[in-house]
């Protein structure tokens, strides 16, 4: 009997051969963590073997035409469902809302597109090959159990579960095309509903759009309006403010004059009465010693009348 052996590739050799940098694998498994596993060796070293390399270059095409993680994380996860139920379970497109782009949404219809139609071979493939291997290997440990004994009988009912088998696939296949192409055509469907969508929000969109251009315009010119109107009342209110400040100015300059020649005025008064005051002090010390004068010579003797 022959061995089997299963060849092991490092992260540098799985980085050439996929030419994808030794970062990137990483994070793929990160960020698709429960979808894609790594073994590692009793010293915590990554290997891989070609289950793993088939899958990450899955995921590197995937990738390539610019699929979400959460999309490859969903797909994944539908071939998982589909190699552990042996049918595949198709779903229907969730619900998009209304508010994405035209543009962006018919590329990322496309990519879809794309993405499905390489998950239906993918898929294909990977059933065709389960059964196929499934099938190999129980049939052959049966011929081997069976030929050791050296039934004829048994070697000839296991050729008939042989053609069974390969006549079973071939029905599987089929209804698993049936089911691709029915996921196909509902695809289809949700897109066209979906272009609908999109065309109807783009519409409203537009609408919306022209009449808040209308409203804004509307308010421009009413605001252009009230602003020559603000201006027309302030250079009003500057030109009566100017001649109530020239009149203001005249005023207080004739008040000025009047204070002055007010002040002037009874400075002189005052002048005058300090003058005539002055002047009867002067005559009142002159009276005052003629009388002193006067009443010195009457106290003489009228001997001493040569004195």
């Amino acid at each position: 009997m022959t061995s089997h052996f299963v060849k092991a590739y490092t992260i540098k050799e799985v980085s050439k051969i996929l030419n994808v940098p030794p970062g990137t694998l990483r994070q793929w498994e990160k960020d698709l963590e429960g979808l894609l596993t790594i073994p590692r060796s009793k010293q915590g070293a990554r290997f891989y073997t070609d289950d793993e390399i088939k899958l990450l270059d899955t995921i590197k095409q995937m990738r390539d035409k610019n699929l979400s993680k959460d999309m490859i994380r969903e797909l994944l996860q539908r071939n998982l469902v589909s190699d552990t139920d042996s049918v595949p379970h198709i779903t229907s497109l969730s619900p998009i809302s209304n508010d994405i782009q035209t543009e962006s949404e018919k590329d990322q219809a496309a990519l879809f597109l794309l993405a499905m139609d390489t998950f239906k071979e993918q898929l294909i493939n990977d059933v065709r090959n389960e059964i196929r291997t499934g099938i190999r290997k129980d049939v052959l440990e049966e011929v081997k159990k069976e030929v050791s004994k050296g039934s004829l009988h048994t070697v000839k009912s296991l050729s008939d579960s042989i053609y069974k088998a390969n006549e079973k696939t071939k029905l599987e296949i089929h209804e698993l095309s049936n089911h691709l192409h029915n996921a196909s055509e509902q695809t289809s469907e949700s897109l066209g509903t979906l272009t609908k969508r999109v065309a109807k929000a783009s519409k409203g969109t537009s609408e919306q759009i022209r009449y808040l251009a209308n409203r804004v315009t509307e308010s421009s010119e009413a605001a252009s309006e009230e602003f020559k109107t603000m201006i027309h009342y302030i250079s009003s209110s500057a030109e009566v403010t100017h001649t109530e400040i020239s009149a203001l100015i005249e005023t207080l300059n004739s008040d000025r004059e009047i204070y002055i020649e007010t002040i002037n005025r009874e400075r002189e008064q005052y002048w005058d009465e300090l003058n005539q005051r002055e002047m009867m002090f002067q005559d009142m010390i002159v009276n005052f010693r003629s009388a002193a004068a006067a009443a010195e010579q009457k106290t003489k003797p009228w001997w001493k009348f040569w004195q």
